[in-house]
């Protein structure tokens, strides 16, 4: 009974959204509202870029961000596999050193215990710093899509331009004179 129910409830707000985007207004309670089909949704570009990554610069239409923000992926993913893998190896040879039981062999014997446990925490840190750059990089992704998103209906025209240049211009007094200097010039 209660699936059903749901069911009904499902189908039923699934119509009025496929009218309001068939006639662009939206019918409630007796209440016609238009609907600004002109816009983008900036939570609904956070929400893509929050499930996919770069789904949302899809969404705004921005699509040579995804190869960019992939590479980024690609390439710390790569860093902390790198120095995961590394941090094992000096981890194992530490404590195969420290240990000094028999039937432990040496795994590195170039390197002193001092060296070895230096190199430990060297890799154990860039990984760490690694995986927090991801993080900050599945952020700004997100960021970015939500500004592009709101940014979507802005109207940049040529008409706008900034000028700077060198002016004459006429100065008041007694004796007829002019003034030199840098002139700005704001068109828009």
């Amino acid at each position: 009974m209660n699936k059903s129910i749901l069911i009904i409830l499902i189908t039923i707000i699934s119509l009025g959204q496929l009218k309001a985007q068939q006639d662009g207004n939206i019918e409630v309670e007796g209440v016609t509202v238009e609907a600004d089909t002109n816009t983008h949704s900036p939570t609904k570009a956070a929400y893509m870029s929050l499930i996919v990554p770069g789904l949302g610069q899809v969404y705004n239409k921005k699509y040579w961000k995804v190869p960019i923000i992939y590479a980024g992926f690609t390439g710390l993913t790569y860093l902390i596999v790198n120095n995961q893998k590394n941090y094992i190896e000096y981890r194992d040879a530490y404590i195969a050193r420290i240990e000094e039981t028999e039937g432990n062999e040496d795994i590195l014997p170039q390197y002193t215990t001092e060296n070895i446990r230096v190199l430990k925490n060297l890799y154990w840190k860039d990984r760490d710093r690694y995986v927090i750059f991801t993080i900050a990089l599945y952020a700004v992704q997100i960021l970015d899509a939500v500004v592009d998103a709101h940014f979507y209906s802005y109207d940049v025209s040529d008409n706008l331009s900034l000028r700077v240049g060198p002016s004459i211009q006429p100065t008041i007094g007694t004796y007829p004179s002019a003034a030199t200097g840098i002139g700005i010039s704001l068109n828009f």
